[in-house]
Order: C-alpha cells, then sequence, then structure tokens
C-alpha cells in the first residue's frame, strides 16, 4: 500500500516576480547531495541531507522522502518535498510524477530505490520510460539511510525530469517517403527543403504531413515531431 504526501512548499508556480537565480545543474545537486551523505556517519533526518539544496532545485527538479518500516518496503509513503512544476498541457502530469520517479506505474519502488534500500548504497540512474501514451525521460539519484534504524527507515529520492512527450507509434505501413520527411522535420527542415531531397513539390509535402498529423493525433507540426519520436 501506498501514499503520497505534498508539503505545503513542494509546488512553486510562474507567478509573482522572483530574483534570478544561477542554473544549478542536476550533476552538481546531486554530487552535494552524495558529498554530504558520505561525509557524514550517520544521519537521522533526511531533511539534513536534503536542507542545503531545497531551495536550489530547478521547475523541473522532483525531491521526495520514502518512509518505510524496517524490514523491506513492503508497504511505504512517498512525501514530496519539491514537486514538478514546468507548465504542461497535459492533465495527468502533475499527479503522474509525484510518484513516477520512485514508482513504477502500478506502485511498486523503482528497482534503483529497492537496490539502494538493500545495500545502503547511493544508486544514480537515466532512464527513458514510456507509461500510456507519455514518454518521460529522467535521471534519479536515491540515497537510502546509511544503516538499518529501528521503527520507520527513510529513501531520499532527487530527480530531473529532461522532457515530457506524448507519443504515437508509427504505423508499419509508412512508405519510404513518410519515413523521410519525419526523419527531415526533426532535422528543422522547411517544406521546400524537404521537397528538394525528396523530391516532391512543397504543396504534395504539406498533404503527406497533414495526413501524418492525422495519423498521430497531433495538433500542430511541432506536435506531430515529438510524437513520432
Amino acid at each position: 500500500m501506498t501514499k503520497t504526501v505534498v508539503s505545503s512548499h513542494a509546488c512553486r508556480h510562474f507567478t509573482g516576480h522572483h530574483p534570478p537565480m544561477r542554473f544549478v545543474s542536476f550533476g552538481e545537486l546531486a554530487q552535494q547531495l552524495i558529498d554530504v551523505w558520505i561525509s557524514r556517519d550517520e544521519i537521522e533526518d533526511p531533511l539534513s541531507l536534503y536542507q542545503g539544496v531545497r531551495e536550489r532545485l530547478a521547475t523541473n527538479m522532483v525531491l521526495a522522502v520514502i518512509d518505510f518500516p524496517v524490514g523491506g518496503p513492503s508497504e511505504f509513503r512517498v512525501n514530496v518535498v519539491r514537486d514538478y512544476s514546468i507548465p504542461t498541457s497535459y492533465e495527468d502530469v502533475p499527479e503522474l510524477l509525484k510518484t513516477r520517479l520512485p514508482l513504477l506505474p502500478r506502485g511498486h519502488l523503482h528497482p534503483s530505490v529497492e537496490k539502494a534500500i538493500a545495500t545502503r548504497r547511493p544508486s544514480l540512474i537515466a532512464e527513458t520510460v514510456r507509461h500510456g501514451d507519455l514518454q518521460t525521460n529522467f535521471e534519479m539519484l536515491a540515497l537510502p539511510h546509511q544503516l538499518e534504524k529501528h521503527g520507520v527507515d527513510w529513501c531520499l529520492v532527487f530527480g530531473v525530469i529532461h522532457y515530457l512527450l506524448k507519443s504515437a507509434p508509427l504505423r508499419k505501413d509508412l512508405d519510404d517517403i513518410d519515413l523521410a520527411i519525419l526523419q527531415l522535420l526533426r532535422e528543422g527542415l522547411q517544406m521546400r527543403q524537404i521537397g528538394l531531397r525528396v523530391q516532391l513539390s512543397p504543396r504534395t509535402v504539406e498533404h503527406r504531413v497533414e495526413r501524418l498529423k492525422s495519423l498521430a493525433n497531433a495538433r500542430t507540426l511541432h506536435d506531430l515531431v515529438a510524437r513520432t519520436l
């Protein structure tokens, strides 16, 4: 059984005016967390582990603490400290990302988190995964409590979402021209430039692109490119 809790500081919004901050990469913050984890013999409270980075997270980053009984995370709770907050038109994304990093779609802990808990060592991964028609590319660091403790145990999870895309499987009956047009669109070419390379008029290329958009259920040209990656 799992439960997700979002703290009052978890969500940030693109409202108001904020002083500019220097961008800090996921790699820098992950290394800082690992350095703190290594430098201390025992960290009782995960807050003391992440308090130095919490206010430096970009809007595409997620920070969460997983609480679970000692002896194995058969039942656990995900406490979201800072949630992903980039605006998106995908209605199901915010709720999905509150648990997607540390969890698999059916509510099981991600194998990298389980590995970190089992070995009491940091685990760092980079993945591209699909859930339904949504494709997510992310990096994730799991930092467990160094020693198994009595009562409730914990594991810190820190991640960055590089991109979210609605994807559509390509039909197997696309011809060579369609495949070439999709590739050239991904390369940023205009209709006239594509036409020169596939030896078709720009108008014919446009007709084919409209057909491809319909097949992929894409609203715009950019949407078509994203959905067929």
